[in-house]
């Protein structure tokens, strides 16, 4: 049963509301589902024109080592598919941000973008992004 509640409180305020009763002992069913809230905004998109600090320290908020390292390597690459960055260079890059990127460099984060399918092998030591590479910042 619905009913219409009116409260006065001793400051002499007025609440009112609506709700649903039930008999005592009677099971009650669940709430009608409330609408979706609206979803997050998304990330900004990628601008490489800034410099390496800027570009991690917009990105490299909330996400994991090997989005880390694919956000890095985007970044080195210029946001191109194909182009070949060493190792070496990341791993540099990286450990110059330590504060901005959660830590040192870790070797497992490159094989976690390889399996996630973000970056592959171009050559011996060096590594290029792949085509699904945004979906790594969430895009």
């Amino acid at each position: 049963m619905k009913v219409r509640v009116t409260v006065t409180d001793g400051d002499g305020r007025t609440y009112e509301g609506e709700a649903t009763l039930a008999p005592a002992g009677a099971r009650r069913s669940r709430p009608a589902p409330r609408s979706p809230k609206p979803a997050p905004a998304g990330r900004p998109a990628p601008d490489f024109s800034l410099p390496v600090r800027a570009f991690v320290k917009r990105h490299a908020k909330g996400i994991g080592g090997p989005q880390k390292f694919t956000m890095l390597l985007a970044r080195l690459s210029g946001g191109k598919t194909g182009v070949a960055v060493s190792l070496k260079e990341i791993e540099k890059a990286w450990n110059r941000m330590t504060g901005l990127m959660g830590g040192k460099f870790h070797p497992m984060y490159v094989v976690r973008a390889k399996e996630n399918g973000w970056a592959d092998a171009a050559k011996t030591g060096h590594y290029a992004l792949l085509s699904g590479w945004a979906a790594a910042l969430g895009k």
